[in-house]
């Protein structure tokens, strides 16, 4: 299982994290309610906000001029849909405090259809 919170006490995460978001994801399958940008998006996990990034994909920050193209393809794959979770690697945040996720859609992988 994978804690929503930083694990280390060096922690790079920027901001402190609300109790919700210290426990631990069970769930598998989760609807996709916003995309937040390229790699990021938004779903509710015990009814609370959670953001998970998209293992695999790198895409620019908001600020980046180049980030617009990059967030567009992701809604045509994800947006309000339900996904498929896994949580490859030994990271458990990014450092924006995301834990970062495989996704697959109807079986495929999201990373693949990039």
């Amino acid at each position: 299982m994978l804690s929503i919170a930083c694990w280390t006490a060096n922690c790079s995460c920027p901001r402190a994290e609300p109790a919700h978001e210290r426990r631990e994801i069970t769930a598998r399958t989760l609807v996709v309610e916003r995309i937040v940008d390229g790699d990021t998006f938004a779903t509710s996990y015990d009814a609370d906000p959670t953001y998970v990034q998209i293992w695999g994909i790198d895409a620019p920050e908001p600020r980046d001029p180049k980030a617009s193209a990059a967030t567009a393809a992701l809604p045509e794959m994800i947006d309000g849909r339900t996904v498929r979770l896994s949580f490859p690697g030994r990271r458990k945040r990014d450092s924006f405090c995301r834990p970062p996720a495989t996704v697959e859609v109807d079986g495929a992988d999201v990373v693949a259809g990039q």
